[in-house]
């Protein structure tokens, strides 16, 4: 009888803990180089994305090879994302649309 009760708890408790790893990714993200026309990067320019039906915004800036990356984003869109960097001409990109769990990349010169 003891025997038959360790089993049923195991049995319990290995059948609950798999609803506590269901949870999956409910993000999306975006990441990408910005370069100059020389294919130089640029770090420190400043990405700027604005999810349209919520207004919420998201910020970044590259890093030393000019890379950046933004996670944790709302899925859907439109996006209208904006890169600029000091010198030079901003960098529109509007009707991003992110995808459940995947990262959108972007390459900008």
């Amino acid at each position: 009888m003891k025997k038959l009760f360790k089993v049923f708890l195991f049995l319990v408790v290995l059948g609950s803990s798999s609803s506590l790893f269901a949870q999956g990714n409910t993000t999306s993200s975006i990441n990408g180089i910005v370069y100059d026309t020389d294919k130089q990067s640029l770090p420190g320019a400043t990405i700027l994305a604005v999810h349209g039906p919520s207004g919420t915004r998201y910020t970044s800036t590259t890093d030393f090879d000019g890379s950046f990356r933004i996670s944790n984003m709302r899925v859907g869109g439109p996006y209208k994302i904006t890169i600029s960097y000091v010198g030079f001409k901003s960098f529109p990109d509007n009707g991003s649309f992110l995808q459940l769990g995947e990262s959108n990349t972007l390459k900008v010169v």
